[in-house]
């Protein structure tokens, strides 16, 4: 799921988490009391196990002192010694949030916290199951579905959203506002106290927007602390042109996204970034029209972008985790034809536990575009992806389109063929089969939501020279099915490869 745009605009803005402490008590005036903790990141915990916390205060007091609190179940050692130790409970059932807060003695409003999710047992905490079905509204196709826990930050007030397609061709966490109705979570505002929203355009025109705003996020035993991510409004008001870019849809309904929300775990750490270098930031000269600063009325019709620095972009989740934090795995069963439903795996880390390596994987290395090399029917496709976000193979071909659907093609008999693959700026020598079914009579069969054999055009056939016309292989979901597929997060340490890269 690929689709945003560059404009020749530039802005400079500074930011504040709208949730950050200040000073307060006997500090001076203009010297805030700051509280930091270590770790840092949130923590998975078995039973029984125990998690040291250090705080380090930066005051101008004398009283360096903390005060420990504890949200959920397990026991502390004190309420003032630092460090302190967390015990979690000798018995857990199934999992469970719990979180420690340190106050600073100087200012109360110096605070800091570290989630921690309990588990039944450590092994197998790093995978989340994985389904595709018919999706909250229905009518879903090739949607691969997780269930994504969202936390108040430092809080254990949670809401678990079932089916949040799982992306590997974006990257943050959007979720729609009306599958969290119950939670109240800080907004990211700007030094004038506007609110920050964010915009993702998709390439049929139609977008997602919504304020960027701070949550706790758990995905079964993995959890990412303080996560920056997308809340998608409910409302269709105040959206300035630059993010609609003509557009007159706002997926920000079940029925129109086909889920409650997307989590992107692809190859990068946040939403504007690509191999090193920031679309929204300002350091290019223009930036994108992702991010839009609004005061409480709302944004309006002709308000540009801003620049955003990148820790304050809507983030990969998966960077935020304390180990398994280098990419993911991606594992589900053969498919031909059809299914009414398909279950697999999201494993989170490469290279850090068992059920994680990659083995004897091949790994293709990306470009500086974050893409890789596809020869397919004579065409060397220099700019192709791998993207579980897309529910089709989309290539350009003379197979023939469906009269009723152009986004997909409909042959009159099964197509086998194949395709080779190759790292950035390499040869294709990498043989993948696979076949094309015709849409119609997939589509037919109104049981089934997974298809493994659903293809559909990307751009016009043979038109691919020097990196113009239709130069794109999107290997979309279909090509999960009968693979484990890794992707490595630019700037994470991974053995076996230089991050960012595909494996299978």
């Amino acid at each position: 799921m690929r689709g945003y745009f560059v404009v020749a605009l530039f802005m400079t803005l500074g930011f504040a988490a709208g949730c950050g402490g200040s000073s307060g008590g006997s500090t001076p005036v203009g010297v805030p009391t700051t509280v930091s903790l270590t770790p840092a990141f949130g923590q998975v915990l078995a039973p029984s196990q125990t998690l040291t916390i250090t705080a380090a205060v930066s005051t101008p007091s004398s009283n360096a002192g903390v005060t420990w609190t504890l949200s959920g179940p397990g026991s502390l050692s004190s309420s003032t010694a630092n460090p302190v130790t967390y015990t979690a409970p000798s018995s857990i059932n199934a999992n469970a949030a719990a979180v420690v807060t340190a106050t600073a003695d100087a200012s109360t409003s110096a605070t800091a916290y570290v989630p921690i999710t309990l588990t039944p047992a450590i092994a197998g905490s790093n995978v989340a199951p994985l389904t595709i079905n018919s999706g909250p509204a229905g009518g879903s196709t090739n949607i691969a579905f997780v269930s994504v826990t969202i936390c108040e930050p430092g809080t254990t007030t949670c809401a678990t959203v079932d089916d949040v397609q799982v992306d590997t061709g974006s990257e943050g966490l959007r979720i729609l506002q009306s599958a969290i109705p119950s939670l109240s979570l800080p907004t990211l505002t700007d030094n004038s106290g506007n609110d920050i929203n964010d915009c993702v355009q998709f390439l049929d025109t139609t977008y997602l927007w919504g304020p960027v705003q701070e949550a706790d996020v758990r995905v079964n035993g993995e959890i990412g602390g303080q996560a920056l991510l997308q809340v998608v409004s409910s409302s269709n008001s105040g959206i300035p042109s630059a993010c609609t870019n003509g557009g007159t849809q706002n997926d920000n309904t079940p029925l129109l996204l086909g889920a409650n929300g997307i989590i992107g775990i692809g190859a990068e750490p946040t939403d504007c970034i690509l191999a090193g270098s920031d679309f929204c930031d300002g350091s290019l000269g223009s930036i994108s029209p992702v991010y839009f600063s609004c005061p409480s009325s709302g944004c309006s019709f002709g308000d540009s972008p801003v620049a955003v620095a990148s820790n304050n972009q809507v983030t990969n989740p998966v960077v935020l985790f304390p180990t398994d934090n280098q990419g993911t795995a991606i594992t589900f069963p053969s498919l031909s034809g059809g299914a009414a439903s398909l279950d697999g795996t999201l494993t989170f880390g490469i290279g850090t536990q068992a059920n994680n390596a990659l083995g004897s994987a091949t790994v293709f290395e990306m470009d500086t575009n974050d893409n890789f090399v596809t020869l397919y029917a004579g065409q060397t496709l220099t700019a192709s992806f791998i993207d579980s976000g897309s529910n089709a193979l989309f290539f350009p071909s003379s197979i023939v389109v469906c009269a009723d659907n152009p986004n997909f093609y409909c042959p009159a008999a099964t197509v086998a063929t194949s395709a080779l693959n190759g790292p950035g700026g390499g040869v294709p020598t990498f043989n993948v089969p696979f076949s094309v079914d015709n849409a119609d009579t997939l589509f037919g069969v109104t049981a089934n939501t997974a298809f493994g054999t659903l293809g559909g055009p990307q751009g016009t056939a043979n038109t691919c020279s020097n990196g113009t016309g239709s130069c794109s292989f999107d290997w979309g979901l279909p090509f999960f099915f009968g693979r484990t597929v890794f992707t490595a997060i630019d700037g994470q340490s991974v053995s076996g490869g230089a991050s960012p890269f595909w494996a299978y």
